[in-house]
């Protein structure tokens, strides 16, 4: 079995874990375990963002690796960061199977649920850019009108939201939508349709989207 097949980096986000693309699944996981053990006394009760970068993971995949961490680094998982790409960040079209990330107190508090693992994008996606996810998405830049965000948690925009947006994609009513500046296309939320009045009048100020009685209400942040 090839130790470097897993390999540690920190980087400014957290941690990224280096998988060789040409070693199996199953040795990268006793991998993993080992090295993980090893350096537990590192690890321990430290708070970081996990990132996997190298082998092609499915979400199943990638939620045993971030068991195998949590349950034996002591490590508090504050996020996990999937890689994108600048042309077209399509994180995910599967269910995942989230229970055994779901007895692990460390992690609980984190990932409750499928749609509340994020993903993070850097940078404005342009018209025809889509991102789907089986959980949470932000954006730090703006989503522009022709592109489109759809996950199955919560969307948050750090910029300006003029595309189309469908948050809680699985069926969630409590999931909402977020933007320095609110102004989609289109906005949904589980099967419930908005769309926003082009009124040149409108003051821009940070909002949130949410359902209550079915329907969707938009409040401002402050």
């Amino acid at each position: 079995m090839n130790d470097n097949c897993v390999v540690f980096k920190g980087n400014a986000n957290g941690i990224l874990i280096l998988l060789d693309e040409n070693t199996s699944f199953g040795d990268i996981k006793r991998t993993l375990e080992k090295k993980v053990t090893d350096a537990k006394d590192f690890f321990a009760g430290a708070n970081s963002a996990i990132s996997f970068k190298g082998k092609e993971l499915s979400e199943d995949e990638e939620l045993e690796l971030l068991s195998i961490v949590s349950k034996k680094s002591g490590l508090n998982i504050s996020f996990v960061n999937a890689e994108d790409t600048p042309k077209k960040a399509v994180i995910s079209e599967h269910e995942a199977d989230s229970s055994t990330l779901l007895s692990d107190p460390k992690i609980q508090t984190v990932i409750t649920a499928k749609e509340n693992i994020t993903t993070f994008h850097k940078g404005s996606l342009r018209s025809g850019q889509a991102i789907e996810f089986n959980g949470s998405v932000i954006v730090i830049g703006d989503v522009n009108p022709g592109s489109k965000i759809k996950a199955a948690g919560n969307i948050i925009v750090l910029g300006k939201l003029k595309g189309v947006v469908h948050a809680g994609c699985n069926g969630s009513k409590d999931c909402f939508v977020s933007a320095l500046y609110m102004n989609p296309t289109q906005l949904i939320i589980a099967d419930i349709i908005t769309y926003f009045p082009n009124d040149p009048e409108r003051v821009f100020t940070p909002e949130y989207a949410y359902v209550e009685n079915n329907e969707i209400f938009v409040k401002p942040l402050s």
